[in-house]
């Protein structure tokens, strides 16, 4: 086995107290898995009863720690987790010790990266403005063969993600510019997925280049120049985008009340020309952070992407980045908004966070965006396309 992480991913250590909303203090729900559990029901003394008294059952029956006003019941007085310092790291449970790291395994590589849920890794994300790559290491876990997993089909898909990966690179094209290319090559990919002709996708991903993306952008351009783009209202398409983001179990009283904000003073109370203006104010404020946002999108496509080697989603994982691109950046406008009109690098790890916490890290939150993507016309490609292509930022 070999491992393949972010070039970012050493530089995560967790700064344990000095987090504001961690797994131990946001309200997380904080599984135990069977074989720490086990241990902790075998361990004698005081600190084995303590433990105990600690545990709980979930809603769906698994062992998990009690928490108290959403802290979990362990931490100490200095807010430090009392088996860590007690018994050593290597007795945390899984999920405690993982966190906020997340694995997928894809035949003899197994993928790990840091994610957003956490405002350490938000911050090492988000920091650095310079090209993504990947280090490959030796893993020590033994491979273990997977029926599901097609290699050949696989290294059509990270071909296609190294592709996306240069894209994202690219400093001639704005991020919506990007986006636009990126979904176009991805519905491509996914036509010749469904009609199972496997052949001429890897012919497509391979030959898929400069003069390609050129042709999509030169496209692009001459749709905007004709009444292609009439029925295109951005504030109107915005606001049909928020619905399938309103429609998810909420995990988190500020995201709820975000997206109540956010409507009532970008949708509500702005007709189309306050909130065009408003938003080009904003953009050109974001300017030269702009790489933040496709920092972003490149920890999305890293750590979603791949998937598609199993459930066969291309479009799926590219729509997901696009809307998940305009609702982080919705968020951000909303902030910068009430803070009169600045937006701080800790607003943007407060806004990323709970992003993440509410979309991210909830299996049925994300399966509902994904369906949400069959049925509104708003989520169609084209639509989207035309959305981001006359939306301020690609201008």
């Amino acid at each position: 086995m070999k491992l393949r992480v972010p070039f970012y991913y050493d530089q995560f250590h967790c700064i344990t107290s000095e987090c504001k909303d961690n797994c131990c203090v946001g309200g997380w729900e904080i599984d135990i898995d069977d074989d720490t559990y086990n241990y902790y029901m075998s361990l004698e003394g005081e600190l084995g009863d303590r433990i105990r008294e600690a545990i709980t059952k979930s809603e769906d029956g698994s062992n998990c720690f009690k928490l108290i006003d959403g802290h979990c019941g362990l931490l100490d007085d200095c807010g430090l987790c009392t088996i860590h310092k007690e018994l050593g790291a290597e007795h945390l449970s899984v999920v405690c010790d993982q966190f906020p790291r997340y694995s997928e395994y894809y035949g003899e590589i197994k993928e790990s990266g840091i994610g957003l849920a956490c405002e350490e890794a938000e911050r090492i994300i988000f920091s650095e403005n310079k090209t993504f790559t990947t280090v490959l290491k030796p893993c020590d876990e033994e491979y273990s063969e997977d029926d599901e997993y097609d290699s050949v089909y696989a290294v059509k898909i990270f071909k296609a993600r190294d592709e996306i990966f240069r894209i994202l690179d690219m400093t001639e094209m704005s991020i919506n510019e990007k986006l636009v290319v990126i979904l176009k090559f991805c519905a491509s990919m996914q036509e010749y997925i469904n009609d199972d002709d496997f052949d001429g996708l890897k012919e497509y991903v391979n030959a898929f280049g400069r003069s390609d993306i050129e042709h999509i952008l030169m496209e692009m351009n001459d749709e905007s120049e004709s009444d292609e783009f009439d029925d295109i209202d951005v504030q109107e398409c915005i606001r049909s985008i928020m619905y399938a983001y309103e429609d998810m179990e909420v995990l988190n009283t500020r995201w709820e009340q975000m997206l109540a904000d956010m409507a009532e003073i970008f949708h509500d109370n702005m007709d189309n020309e306050q909130y065009q203006e408003m938003e080009d104010e904003f953009m050109t404020a974001m300017l030269e952070r702009e790489y933040e946002y496709r920092n972003f999108i490149t920890y999305l496509v890293f750590r979603y992407f791949a998937k598609s080697v199993y459930d066969y989603d291309v479009v799926g994982k590219a729509k997901m980045f696009i809307t998940n691109y305009l609702m982080l950046r919705q968020m951000d406008m909303l902030v910068w908004y009430k803070k009169h009109k600045k937006f701080t690098f800790d607003d943007r790890i407060d806004t990323a966070h709970i992003f993440s916490r509410q979309v991210e890290y909830s299996e049925d939150n994300m399966e509902a965006l994904y369906e949400s993507f069959l049925f509104d016309d708003v989520f169609e490609t084209n639509n989207l396309c035309k959305l981001l292509w006359i939306d301020s930022t690609a201008l």
